[in-house]
């Protein structure tokens, strides 16, 4: 395996550096990593839904925000900065593939959402706890859903929102929040084991 750090440059004025993990030259199959606002790639949830996408075979992205490189907040009027310097990065490597999985977190669902759009080829989604404002892009693209319970962001009334159909299934995490953890530790890490296995399942169906 191969990694390779992708340096891009961003809209804050700020080098981006794309971590890019090749299994070998000829692979067509690619995950890609949309961190959440305040929620990076090495978060347990995104670091374990990596190396699971790794050893299904795919090669993976690893995306950080330009706001995440120079270390500044996000102003949400800046989202499309965010979603323009995404495609730059993505864009750089997507030709050679021939299936490509975006899996994101909360505000990155509504980046890879448009990132998707821009490309207009073929992509699954894995929306981890997404947003009311994603249920646009949920509805659009084929999917899979997963969100907590107790996640103050996107409740069981947004979820009523999705079509579901044979390209679209949510799963609800009991007790989960929206960082899918509870207050208690081992509860979360038996969330984690179990979104493990929705990981491989989605992967290598």
């Amino acid at each position: 395996m191969k990694l390779e750090i992708l340096t891009v440059p961003s809209y804050w004025k700020t080098e981006m550096k794309q971590k890019y993990f090749q299994l070998y030259e000829e692979n067509s199959k690619l995950v890609v990593l949309f961190p959440g606002k305040n929620f990076p790639c090495d978060k347990p949830i995104l670091h374990f839904a990596g190396t699971s996408a790794l050893q299904s075979g795919f090669d993976l992205m690893i995306l950080e925000y330009g706001y995440q490189a120079a270390r500044t907040d996000l102003d949400v009027n800046e989202l499309q900065r965010v979603i323009e310097d995404s495609h730059e990065s993505v864009q750089r490597i997507i030709s050679k593939y021939k299936q490509v999985v975006f899996i994101s977190k909360s505000i990155g669902t509504i980046v890879a959402g448009e990132v998707h759009g821009k490309l207009e080829i073929p992509i699954q989604h894995l929306f981890l706890t997404p947003i009311k404002d994603t249920i646009y892009y949920i509805n659009k693209f084929n999917g899979l859903v997963v969100y907590g319970t107790k996640d103050e962001v996107f409740s069981k009334e947004h979820a009523n929102q999705i079509n579901i159909d044979n390209v679209r299934e949510v799963i609800e995490i009991p007790n989960a929040n929206h960082a899918l953890e509870t207050h208690n530790v081992e509860e979360s890490i038996e969330i984690l084991s179990k979104l493990v296995r929705i990981y491989m399942e989605f992967l290598n169906k």
